[in-house]
């Protein structure tokens, strides 16, 4: 194949691909300003569920990469505590705005002891399932990640949306939602239940606005 013949089907592979992105996320709305979100406005008691401490927020390298952050801590009636962390991103034009929690805990010195996918009805998530241990601590972590306001489930389809993004220039925008409590190998199971409690609880307590948000349109 000459150098002319090899440009020529390169440019029509990136014909094809564009085309094929376009069709794919033909729903997705061009923007030139993304709408922001306020964390902080989420409920801070709902059903049996009170936050517990001062929330937390972007630092560090967060800062930098992210728009906002929060970090807070709820308790149960009975004792039981769930840590929600929600990371927003207006712009996914910026490939790597979100960072998946599995490469951030590992970056943090957790040793990743296994991964999961589990499935919720109400709301319509797919939920990837981690547990992370460091010296001191064991936790079993749930998360799911919004993008343009439709969950992504794969690696490759959250690459595959951020191209479309950056080659046609949508400002869209994205949040990753994690769930983590303390737990052992032993009683991962009944820590999986009570972080999906407190999703369900979350999601029908939440106003319209903040649904779409966190749990996307189609849940």
């Amino acid at each position: 194949m000459t150098k002319t013949d090899r440009a020529k089907h390169i440019a029509v592979l990136t014909l094809v691909v564009a085309v094929s992105l376009a069709v794919l996320f033909s729903g997705e709305t061009r923007a030139t300003q993304a709408r922001g979100a306020d964390l902080r406005s989420l409920p801070a008691a709902f059903g049996n569920w009170k936050a517990v401490g001062a929330d937390g927020a972007a630092a560090g390298e967060e800062s930098a990469f992210l728009n906002d952050v929060l970090y807070r801590t709820y308790r149960k009636d009975d004792g039981s505590t769930v840590a929600l962390a929600v990371a927003y991103g207006a712009d996914q034009r910026k490939k790597f705005n979100l960072h998946l929690p599995e490469r951030c805990y590992q970056a943090s010195g957790y040793q990743l002891l296994s991964q999961d996918e589990s499935a919720m009805q109400l709301p319509k998530l797919k939920l990837k399932e981690l547990m992370v241990q460091d010296p001191s601590s064991t936790q079993q972590v749930q998360y799911w990640i919004i993008l343009g306001g439709k969950q992504v489930t794969s690696e490759l389809e959250k690459r595959v949306r951020h191209l479309y993004y950056s080659v046609f220039g949508v400002a869209a925008e994205g949040v990753l939602v994690r769930v983590s409590s303390f737990s052992t190998p032993t009683d991962a199971a009944s820590q999986r239940k009570l972080q999906q409690e407190f999703i369900a609880d979350l999601y029908r307590t939440v106003n319209q606005g903040q649904r779409k948000l966190l749990f996307g349109s189609n849940a």
